[in-house]
């Protein structure tokens, strides 16, 4: 129930990350009041969430933090769209301290995500025309060039809705469908070319979940994967209808100039 002007009204963007024999959950959470900023936790062996808190704060909105590995040190690439900037953090001290490290993107990305091949780094990332762009680097060192390849102005699959995944040499991508609402369903497709001049994809899935449980009753626009042995770990976020109540403090909190 929402008491204050602190409560948390979005907790959304779940990255799976296992780190350290761990397998670790960062995502974004925001109240009615303030900018995203980036929390996580570590999940036990039982499946229960030890929480780390606020990981991450900006001046501006934080959100769908990819955390990942590279030449041995663990980064985040969040989205900073409202920062007008594609910024890419450096952890210093697991999981708590990040630094910015530099600008990989010199322009208003949203859900950036990040492509790791032998022929360098891709970053897909969308406009806020909803156009889906392929920029690539020889190294995550170096400022990400725009290919000039437009993937796709489709809004059923223009927006990622999670980082892409290998599965037996295969590469996936998670799209939200907003075709009719924002975050309705996910669709995946398989990423059939990729190279600097050239990107093809073909739809696998058409979404994801057919039926939605109550939880995700207004529609859900991430997933995230994360092998661990001989499991696989799955979070995916949803949306559902607020308590009418939260809606009555809220406006009762906004009046009060909170």
């Amino acid at each position: 129930m929402r008491l204050s002007s602190g409560y948390q009204s979005t907790v959304a963007d779940p990255f799976l990350f296992s780190h350290d024999g761990k397998v670790n959950i960062f995502y974004e959470v925001k109240t009615d009041f303030g900018v995203g900023e980036i929390h996580g936790a570590a999940i036990n062996e039982n499946g229960i969430c030890e929480q780390y808190g606020c990981v991450l704060k900006e001046s501006f909105h934080l959100s769908y933090p990819q955390v990942f590995l590279y030449e041995n040190q663990v980064w985040m690439l969040p989205e900073t769209a409202s920062n007008k900037k594609v910024w890419l953090y450096r952890c210093v001290r697991f999981p708590y301290r990040w630094e910015r490290e530099r600008v990989l993107i010199d322009a208003e990305i949203v859900d950036p995500s990040l492509v790791i091949r032998n022929d360098g780094l891709y970053i897909l990332g969308t406009t806020r025309q909803y156009e889906l762009k392929l920029f690539h680097s020889p190294s995550l060192h170096q400022t990400f060039r725009d290919t000039g390849v437009s993937i796709t102005k489709d809004k059923a699959i223009s927006r990622n809705a999670g980082a892409p995944i290998l599965i037996d040499g295969r590469l996936f991508r998670f799209a939200q469908n907003c075709q009719t609402t924002y975050g309705e369903n996910i669709n995946v497709l398989e990423l059939t070319d990729l190279t600097e001049s050239s990107y093809s994809e073909t739809l696998v899935i058409r979404d994801l979940f057919k039926r939605k449980p109550k939880w995700m009753a207004l529609g859900h626009h991430h997933i995230s994967v994360a092998p661990t042995g001989n499991e696989f770990f799955v979070a995916i976020d949803g949306m559902r209808p607020d308590k009418l109540i939260n809606n009555f403090t809220l406006a009762f909190l906004e009046a009060c100039g909170s």
